[in-house]
Order: C-alpha cells, then sequence, then structure tokens
C-alpha cells in the first residue's frame, strides 16, 4: 500500500481539502484520503495495522484536542465579523458622509454581498495554503490581516478604497481561515465531525453577539435615532448625525485590536496533531466500539452512501440534475437570509425603531444563528434532508408574511431572531445532504460549490433591496422571499436524497446480472 504523508493537513479529511482544480489527479486523490473518512469504518476494514493508541495516549489527545477546539471557537469570534456589518454599516454611513454627501445607505448595502461572494470563494484555498506554510503561520497571518484591515480602514474616510481594503483583506483571510479549526477538531475526535464543526461554527454567531455590543456602546452610547433626513427617489431616508459618525474610527480601531488579541490566542492553542496517525486512532476509535457493543450498546448507523457507490469523479457529479437542483434550493432558501442579515438595521430604522433594540436583535440573531447549527446538523442525521429544510423552510415563510406588517421593536427582534436560526440551520444541512448524495469522497467539494452559491445569493437579496424596493415596498420584497422559499420547498421535495450509485452504468449492470445468476442457482439448488 501506497505510504502516506502524515504531515499532510488534508490528508484524512476528505470533507474540506478538494478544490476545484487538478482534474483526473484530484480525483484519485479524493479517492486515496477517503480510505481513511470513515469514523468507524464499518463498510471497509482496516487495512493498516492494527495497532492502537494506549488509554493514556487517548487521554493526552482529547485534552490537546479540546485546547484546539476552544481556540478555533476563539478563531470563530474573529471571523463572526462577517456579521457584525449589518450592524454597523449604518455608522459607518454618518462617517463617509461627513466627507461625501453622495454615500446612501442603498449604496453602503453593496458592501456585505461583495464580502460574501469573496469569503466564500475562496473557502476551499486555506487548508492547501496551511499545507505549504503551516497552519499556524496560515492562522497566525490570516488573523493579523483581520485587524490590520480594521486599523486601516480607520483612517480611510473615501468609500472605494474603505469597500476595497475592507472585502478584500476580511473576505479573503475569514474564507482561508474558516475551516482549519474545523480540520484540526477533526483530526483529533474523527467520530464526533459534527459536534466539532458545530461548537466551532458556533463562535461564528457569538462573535456578532458580542462585537455587535462594543460597536453601539462605542459609537452610539446615548442610543441617538437617526435625525439627518435626506431625500432619496423620493423617500425621506434618515442618517445618523456627527456625532455617531466621529466615534467610527475609535470603533474600528478598538475592533481591530479585539480581534488581534484573538487572533493572537487562537494561533497559540490551536495546533494540528501531525503525531495522530489516522489509521491507528480509527482502530483505536473501532476497538472502543466493538467494546461498547459488547457491553450492550447498539451499533453504529451503516453509512447512506456505501463507499463503493460513492462519486469520485466531480464531472460526474456537476453534471447530474441533482447538482442543479441543489444549487436552486440555496438560491431559493438563502435570498431571504442573507438580505435580513444585510439589511435589518436598515429596515428597522425605517420602522422608528431605537437603535439599542437594533442592536440587541443582531446580537441575538447571531447567537442563533451558531448556536443553532449543530441542532439542525443532527436532526438531519436523525430524520432526512427533507424534513428538516421543509421545517426551516416553514420558518422563513412565517417570517416573510408577518414581517411587513410587524412594527413592534420586541417582536421585530423575535422575527429576526428566527429568520437567523433557519440562516443557520440552512448552512448546517447542505455539507451533510451532500454527503448523503456524492459520499465523502467529494461531498466536501460539491459543498464548497453550495457555499458560493450562498454568497450569490447574497447579491440577490441586495438586488432586491437596492432595486425592488424603490417599486415595491419592503412588503411587496417580502412576499417575493416568501414565494422564493415556497418553490425551495417544491425543489426540497422532488431532490432525491438517497440510493445513489455513481459507479459506470456498465459496473452496475454487471452486478445485476451476477445477482440474478446468483438468485437462479439458489433456487435451481433449492428445487
Amino acid at each position: 500500500m501506497e505510504e502516506r504523508n502524515p504531515q499532510s493537513i488534508g490528508y484524512s479529511n476528505g470533507i474540506a481539502l478538494a478544490t476545484v482544480h487538478g482534474g483526473n489527479e484530484q480525483n484519485k486523490l479524493l479517492h486515496k484520503i477517503s480510505e481513511s473518512s470513515s469514523p468507524m469504518k464499518t463498510d471497509f476494514q482496516i487495512t493498516q495495522s492494527k495497532e492502537i493508541y494506549t488509554d493514556e495516549e487517548m487521554k493526552n489527545f482529547t485534552k490537546r484536542g479540546i485546547i484546539s477546539l476552544v481556540g478555533g471557537v476563539i478563531l470563530h469570534l474573529e471571523l463572526g465579523t462577517f456579521y457584525v456589518w449589518g450592524s454597523i454599516s449604518p455608522y459607518v454611513a454618518a462617517w463617509m458622509r461627513e466627507k461625501d454627501k453622495e454615500v446612501t445607505l442603498n449604496f453602503m448595502a453593496i458592501i456585505f454581498p461583495i464580502l460574501g461572494v469573496i469569503t466564500m470563494s475562496v473557502l476551499s484555498f486555506g487548508i492547501k495554503i496551511a499545507e505549504k506554510i503551516g497552519l499556524k503561520v496560515t492562522i497566525g497571518i490570516g488573523s493579523f490581516t483581520i485587524a490590520l484591515a480594521f486599523l486601516i480602514i480607520s483612517f480611510i474616510q473615501e468609500i472605494g478604497g474603505f469597500i476595497a481594503v475592507y472585502c478584500i483583506m476580511v473576505g479573503i483571510s475569514g474564507g482561508l481561515l474558516y475551516m482549519l479549526p474545523i480540520i484540526c477538531g477533526w483530526r483529533y475526535f474523527p467520530n464526533r465531525r459534527g459536534l466539532v464543526s458545530g461548537m466551532t461554527i458556533g463562535g461564528y454567531g457569538f462573535g456578532s453577539f458580542i462585537f455587535n455590543f462594543v460597536c453601539k456602546a462605542i459609537a452610539n452610547p446615548n442610543n441617538l435615532k437617526p435625525t439627518v433626513v435626506e431625500v432619496e427617489d423620493g423617500k425621506d431616508v434618515k442618517y445618523f448625525d456627527n456625532e455617531v459618525g466621529d466615534k467610527v474610527p475609535l470603533m474600528l480601531q478598538v475592533l481591530a485590536a479585539s480581534y488581534l488579541g484573538l487572533g493572537i490566542i487562537a494561533t497559540i492553542m490551536i495546533r494540528y496533531p501531525s503525531e495522530i496517525d489516522p489509521d491507528k486512532m480509527l482502530a483505536t476509535l473501532e476497538t472502543e466500539e466493538l467494546k461498547k457493543r459488547k457491553e450492550g450498546a447498539d451499533a453504529p448507523p451503516p453509512p447512506v452512501l456505501p463507499a463503493h457507490k460513492e462519486c469520485v469523479e466531480i464531472g460526474r457529479g456537476m453534471r447530474h440534475p441533482t447538482f442543479i437542483i441543489l444549487q436552486l434550493i440555496v438560491l431559493m432558501s438563502c435570498t431571504f437570509g442573507m438580505l435580513i442579515s444585510n439589511c435589518y438595521k436598515y429596515y428597522g430604522l425605517e420602522l422608528g425603531i431605537d437603535d439599542a433594540t437594533l442592536t440587541a436583535t443582531g446580537s441575538v440573531a447571531g447567537v442563533m444563528n451558531g448556536s443553532s447549527r449543530f441542532f439542525w446538523a443532527t436532526l438531519t442525521d436523525k430524520t432526512s434532508y427533507k424534513f428538516t429544510f421543509t421545517l426551516i423552510s416553514i420558518l422563513n415563510l412565517v417570517t416573510t408574511s408577518i414581517l411587513p406588517y410587524n412594527k413592534d421593536g420586541i417582536g421585530y427582534l423575535l422575527l429576526i431572531a428566527v429568520v437567523y436560526l433557519a440562516e443557520g440551520g440552512l448552512l448546517a444541512t447542505y455539507p451533510v445532504i451532500c454527503a448523503k448524495i456524492y459520499g465523502k469522497k467529494i461531498g466536501g467539494l460539491m459543498y464548497g460549490f453550495m457555499f458560493f452559491f450562498v454568497g450569490v445569493s447574497n447579491m440577490i437579496g441586495y438586488l432586491l433591496y437596492a432595486f425592488a424596493r424603490k417599486k415595491i415596498k419592503w412588503e411587496g420584497v417580502f412576499w417575493i422571499c416568501f414565494a422564493l422559499n415556497v418553490i425551495g420547498i417544491i425543489l426540497g421535495l422532488i431532490l432525491k436524497e438517497t440510493g445513489y450509485d455513481w459507479r459506470d452504468q456498465a459496473v452496475i449492470d454487471a452486478e445485476k446480472e451476477r445477482e440474478l445468476e446468483n438468485k437462479g442457482q439458489l433456487a435451481a439448488n433449492q428445487n
């Protein structure tokens, strides 16, 4: 058997290693690394040494893994700056307008989808970079770059330069770092991937929870309401005055210092365990599982898609109609959540809701987004993707139908929290359905495509806000989102969730012929 390089970060983690480059060589690599992707190896036997780790060694790995996992949560607190923009954009607009009155809220809304598209586009490249220059170096440089970006933009009171620095530096760094702590956690706990992912990504939501309050305390400590009225497209639009705008540079500098501190702590705590041999770890876990089963514990569930039926060719996966349905599901279901993430404060200010309530709204919503992802992923495993997706879509249907008629601040907080709860569920279930349909060999790559279309849905949400809202108002925009979610539900019901066999048709036909022959021989013997 080919000797494997234990130093390779992506070696046993096929879910996130793949990129769109490499053609047949990439498929071969995915086929190789998939041999160690199942923590219990229920569908094939471990072909390497059956040597296992001692109890003491496993305890040490667990201790180090917990430290690294906590570091991953801290890193995602910093990366959660992605959702902070929806809270701080009205403050930044007030600051920008001190120098350029042409800057409008309508124009500021483009920043979030640009940031999203850039972040989603580079998601799968972080692991490759970490393999070349080292995990800690990658995390250190990336987290420092995010902090540096906030420091730089605190001195840029020109909208073009602000957008360029913010979206490029924060977007690329955030996308490259996103998967790294998750990959480390999977290496320590290969049989707890859902728990590792859920806890780590939970930090993403808590980051906005914390820093929304920090930003409001600095920029608008007196809870001032926007009082500067401008007529735009025949409508009155309100902006914060200079008392809020003048505090924006300090706010950005405090964020820069905070992110620098979080980045340093995360870089120290996160560690890739190259000393862990994946096959030896899996053999150890298999041995522990056998002991539990002898003691009466239930056997682990069989894989949804057997290893020999998994898709190993990216092109074949993309050409299948299922790929198109999955991308359409993302566009139909995610657009509403991305629109709200970007513009919830704009709409709230139009309703006359005070800034303190809107800040609390964004913070509570961020917690709902991050902390719910493990729940939704687990629910999908326990039931089905169709059930979970339909439930999430129903939540979106309810909120889209109520939002146009709600004028109450507390009601608004609750509704936006539900929107973020649903959005977290959508993002959590995409990798699950990709693994079910394509298997573990290229399931992570197909999830990467879906994640890119989350960025596209973010841009669609901006178009609805910037253009459709002017003609059909917010009520019309929300009803468009309602219709999109109805289409998403229909697509989800049409989607074939299980029963795939990605082998060549000739292989499948030959297997069926052998089964028929075996049945015929068995019947003949019985006669």
